[in-house]
């Protein structure tokens, strides 16, 4: 399966049921590339699964991560790739066991939030602010979206005419301990923009801090499906 860096991923297609999030610290920022290579390299050598729809994998500009996304068409799926070891789902190609820390969390799509100053469809994405945000249960996990939005409109209305929003996909994992939002952008520029001013009141809103905002990824490559 080719790699294609320059594709645009599609996080909000119709076909996936599951996804799986891994963040891997690199541990230095000349140590991004490289562990993205070997995460990707290591996708290449494993095979491919039934069920399995697309690989993703992204780099941090504001931090030492390396996030990968992986799209699967049912949990059954998944959950088959995360019970062995050495597969797509679970190794650490070239990790050092002593590196930093690396996390695995399942998701479910639960809703996604178009920018409407974009055009349809909209251009690539080059922009990717990521941030998890820890959850007592499912519903506990739903109350906060909603407030979340509600905020969102208080502040800024709902026309969601922001320059360079593409979407904000929102996701609750599997356990429901955890929310995701995973947004898309035109820039980094435009997304900063936007976490600065209107994001941080958003969380300050809902009793987040601004150290909750995540981190900025950029594209690195993607293996697979990339349309919906």
């Amino acid at each position: 399966m080719s790699s294609t860096p320059d594709a645009r991923p599609v996080i909000s297609r119709p076909d996936v049921e599951a996804a799986l999030v891994t963040t891997v610290d690199a541990g230095s920022p000349e140590g991004r590339l490289t562990v993205a290579d070997e995460v990707v390299a290591h996708w290449r050598s494993a095979p491919w699964l039934d069920g399995l729809i697309a690989l993703h994998c992204f780099t941090s500009t504001q931090s030492n991560n390396v996030l990968t996304y992986e799209q699967w068409a049912s949990e059954e799926s998944l959950g088959k790739s995360l019970a062995d070891e050495t597969g797509i789902s679970r190794a650490r190609p070239g990790a050092d066991p002593a590196a930093g820390s690396r996390s695995l969390v399942a998701y479910r799509l639960h809703k996604v939030v178009r920018g409407t100053a974009v055009g349809d469809p909209p251009p690539p994405a080059r922009s990717f602010p990521i941030a998890a945000f820890p959850m007592e249960n499912r519903e506990a996990a739903r109350q906060w979206i909603e407030d979340l939005l509600k905020s969102e409109e208080t502040v800024a209305g709902a026309d969601r005419a922001y320059p360079g929003a593409i979407a904000a996909n929102i996701h609750i994992s599997l356990d429901g301990t955890s929310v995701l939002i995973f947004s898309e952008w035109l820039s980094e520029e435009q997304a900063i923009t936007h976490m600065r001013v209107l994001t941080r009141a958003m969380l300050a809103d809902v009793g987040n801090s601004e150290e909750d905002l995540g981190f900025l990824y950029r594209h690195h490559a993607t293996l697979g499906g990339t349309t919906g």
